[in-house]
């Protein structure tokens, strides 16, 4: 029987490969893996995978870790948070020789430091990521800080390595920076910080440094603040969130930074006086003065009101002067906006900062605030209702979102606060008009869940909880009603029937985290057991949070 040829077997393996680079690895995997035995032999050829497994199904993780050869892949990210739990330790126990398997890799990106491996080997990593995000149940004890700052120390060792991007959510994990090795290497670096103290530390010890991005939590400890900062010439990008500062310090940084080309200056909403920040002249003279090489100069400044007040449009007006307006002889671009709204006109070069997120106050009265404009691209929607008292506001009309919203065909994620709710019409009327709705999150079982009990929403496939309870009486129905969940995150339920029952009856589910409040496991074994016992899994894999908190990742 004569072999069939298709198109695609007839391409070069060159051209293959291009298109290869525009694709995913799992998107390379489930389009071309069984097409043919000439595609098959292009995907077992190919040496530059870029291989995301955050937020991936535990199906397709099993699938690419069984398909490709770790020397292949060139960029690897991975997960191991609430829609992936326990990925990282399956990794590594899957390629117990990383260092020395994954030859090419250039690329890595983690999460935490718990499974952290020995990256010494390495010679062509050259970028690496890590997002420290702290449980709550972890305690950062000094014990636990200590071994931070050895394995924080490792990576600076790294003769490779030349940008190092720290994501640090919370700041009680603190590093000593006295102690780290000089990075000599290192051109790019990011990080939060605890306060601007720690910055001349830091700076010592990356000599080279071309790219900076700081975020800076808390001002310095020392009220009469006159450090000097010997900025590494080589410095040209800088980027600052200031969530908690004062504006003679970010001074004292942008004046030791005379080789800058580039200045990224961002303003969290939590600043005390927000003003100082959006005062034109006082920037004007900081540029003309400290920075004669910059070309670009980002300023943002979020709001927790909208800007829409008289004293701060008016110094917002003050930024349409020809110096910011027109650079174009000095081959300059100055980018000013604000959050959340920007009251501009696009006559001017203003960038109006697109934000996908959205949080409404309802009922609307004659103290709320519209924007001058009905924003666009919506993806993210939180429904608020602020009240003395413990009444829930239900919005039975979409018009009340409208009136802020120009589509809502964009919306991806509903978020309601617990004293505001939609009726299931509303609900329904909303997935209809936005076909990309698929998450959702509830603040009340009473005042959110309970109603909409009685509709099916196959649409939503991500559902938050937010530690509510789910009462055993209506469990079925609340299977029934959510039938096409992948996603069931921060559950409360009663006993280990009510999580037996949620596992059973939920056929799409891919990750779950749960609270048992009646149960609890002493060990990951006794859960592992309890699973095999109880349940049909087969294909799993949980990180067991607590005796009585759980996150578990299924395989169908």
């Amino acid at each position: 029987m004569p072999c069939v040829q298709f198109l695609l077997d007839q391409f070069p393996v060159e051209l293959i490969f291009n298109v290869f680079t525009y694709l995913t690895a799992n998107e390379i995997i489930h389009s071309f893996y069984n097409f043919s035995r000439y595609l098959r032999q292009c995907i077992r050829s190919y040496e530059q995978y870029k291989i995301n497994f955050k937020s991936v199904g535990k199906y397709e993780f099993d699938q690419l870790c069984k398909v490709l050869r770790p020397d292949q892949i060139m960029a690897l990210t991975l997960s191991d948070d609430e829609e992936t739990p326990g990925q990282m330790a399956l990794f590594f126990t899957r390629f117990p020789t990383f260092e020395q398997s994954f030859t090419r890799l250039e690329y890595l990106r983690i999460r935490n430091f718990e499974e952290f491996p020995d990256l010494s080997q390495m010679e062509r990593l050259h970028t690496l990521t890590i997002d420290i995000i702290r449980r709550p149940s972890y305690s950062f004890q000094y014990v636990q800080i200590q071994q931070y700052d050895s394995k924080f120390a490792k990576i600076f060792c790294l003769r490779t390595l030349h940008t190092l991007i720290i994501n640090k959510e919370s700041s009680n994990i603190g590093f000593t920076f006295k102690t780290l090795p000089i990075a000599e290497n290192l051109q790019e670096f990011k990080m939060d910080l605890r306060s601007i103290d720690n910055l001349p530390f830091i700076l010592k010890r990356i000599p080279n440094i071309q790219k900076l991005t700081i975020s800076l939590n808390i001002s310095s400890y020392d009220n009469d603040f006159t450090t000097k900062f010997d900025i590494p010439p080589s410095l040209t990008h800088l980027t600052i969130k200031v969530s908690y500062g004062h504006r003679h310090e970010i001074k004292q940084i942008i004046e030791s930074c005379s080789m800058l080309i580039y200045l990224n200056i961002h303003i969290d909403r939590n600043q005390v006086d927000i003003l100082q920040w959006i005062d034109s002249d006082w920037w004007q003279s900081v540029i003309d003065e400290f920075l004669p090489q910059l070309k670009i100069f980002h300023l943002r400044v979020d709001f927790n009101t909208s800007p829409n007040l008289p004293g701060i449009t008016a110094r917002l007006e003050k930024f349409q002067t020809p110096y910011w307006t027109n650079n174009a002889q000095r081959h300059r671009s100055f980018t000013i906006g604000v959050m959340p709204f920007d009251m501009l006109s696009n006559d001017f070069k203003q960038e109006i900062i697109s934000n996908k997120s959205i949080s409404i106050n309802l009922p609307y009265n004659e103290l709320s605030i519209l924007p001058q404009n009905r924003i666009s691209n919506i993806e993210i929607l939180e429904l608020e209702h602020a009240t003395s008292t413990n009444e829930c506001y239900t919005m039975s009309d979409l018009f009340e979102v409208e009136r802020y919203i120009n589509n809502l065909s964009t919306l991806v994620h509903l978020k309601l606060d617990v004293t505001c709710t939609v009726t299931p019409s509303i609900l329904s009327q909303l997935v209809n008009i936005a076909p990309h709705l698929t998450r959702l999150t509830i603040s009340s079982f009473d005042n959110h869940l309970h109603p909409m009990m009685n509709f099916e929403y196959p649409q939503i496939r991500w559902l938050d909880m937010k530690c509510e309870y789910l009462p055993r009486k209506v469990r079925e129905k609340f299977c029934s009603s959510f039938s096409c969940l992948e996603h069931l995150l921060n559950c409360y339920v009663y006993n280990e029937e009510d999580f037996e029952v949620l596992i059973e009856n939920l056929k799409h589910l891919q990750n779950i985290t749960v609270h048992i409040h009646s149960y609890y496991f002493d060990s990951s074994d006794e859960f592992d057991q309890w699973l095999k016992k109880h349940t049909d899994l087969k294909n799993f894999t949980f990180k067991l949070i607590n005796e009585r908190q759980m996150q578990l990742w299924i395989a169908h």
